[in-house]
């Protein structure tokens, strides 16, 4: 079996699933877009879509090689193996960023979102009143979900659970960043710390860092591939039927999401009946009180804007 994986076919397969998982690392930059560009998309779904209880009862009649075959696995298994790849190698690369160099990475992150719905805007086929009142909908919706995320508070498992069955909805539909979808619930951050303290707990072998992170992560992985089956056939028949109407909330969405991603913020105490709650609101980066790095941010913005428009309009 591993023998018939090493073919030129599946190389490029592979390295097309390390450009969906970069991407899906990225806010604004949607996995499935760039699948629909490399020309996997359609493959995909009707792949993971053949995952169902028929496929299931053919092990017993077929054996698992034919159940295999039914399901397109070679395709999955070495498409997913490269979106795996880059989720771990670039995680590494995110975090520290996220840490070291919070204004210029977040600002490369407000280039891509920004751009991606000036992008989307395009792809709504018609704009009436309904859609208008779709897309401030959903922008409200957007923003009062980010206004209720954790900041400094420990995240449930429930709540990753949750987050990555939200966050698979990048891999099905084009146009929607699944890191998008996990800052909007706030764990963008925590995920991608969780990734990389179960890589150095494995290296050093750390038992008492390794169990609990390995246990976070397995729950929000359980999320993905229940969300990952369910969204499959859901989503591709609002994509396919309800197009108008689906882009009309991505966007919706984007736009809500745009405070969150802001790279000057300011952090602040909310009290209700008793209870703190400590929230993040954009300031002008001229009011942040430490170094703004305005010149380091206008460059990443500007590179983020750039590589969707590339992007975009690459064929391959």
């Amino acid at each position: 079996m591993l023998k018939n994986l090493i073919s030129k076919q599946n190389i490029l397969l592979y390295l097309k699933g390390v450009a969906m998982g970069a991407a899906d690392l990225m806010p604004g930059v949607s996995g499935g877009t760039i699948a629909l560009i490399l020309g996997v998309y359609k493959e995909l779904i009707e792949s993971i879509e053949s995952i169902n209880l028929k496929s299931l009862r053919s092990i017993k009649k077929n054996g698992f090689s034919g159940f295999w075959n039914m399901i397109n696995g070679d395709f999955l298994l070495v498409l997913f193996l490269g979106v795996i790849s880059a989720v771990i190698i670039f995680s590494f690369v995110i975090d520290w960023l996220i840490n070291e160099y919070p204004i210029p990475i977040w600002s490369f992150f407000l280039g891509l979102l920004l751009a991606s719905i000036f992008i989307l805007k395009k792809e709504l086929r018609r704009w009436n009143v309904f859609n208008i009142l779709l897309v401030i909908f959903s922008a409200n919706v957007s923003f009062f979900l980010i206004q209720m995320t954790p900041i400094n508070e420990e995240i449930s498992i429930i709540y990753l659970f949750i987050s990555g069955f939200l966050g698979i909805i990048a891999m099905i539909l084009p146009g929607i960043s699944g890191a998008y979808i996990l800052i909007i619930m706030g764990t963008y951050s925590t995920v991608i710390g969780l990734i990389k303290d179960l890589l150095i707990s494995l290296t050093n072998m750390q038992m008492e860092l390794m169990i609990p992170t390995f246990t976070k992560l397995s729950i929000f992985v359980l999320g993905i591939l229940l969300g990952l089956r369910i969204f499959a056939s859901v989503l591709k028949w609002l994509f396919d039927k309800e197009h108008d109407k689906t882009m009309a909330v991505l966007i919706g969405l984007m736009i809500g999401a745009l405070n969150k991603i802001w790279p000057w913020q300011q952090k602040y105490e909310l009290v209700l009946a008793n209870n703190t709650k400590i929230l993040n609101k954009p300031i002008s980066p001229f009011d942040y009180p430490a170094n703004p790095q305005l010149t380091l941010a206008i460059i990443f913005f500007v590179v983020g804007v750039c590589l969707v428009y590339i992007l975009d309009k690459r064929k391959f």
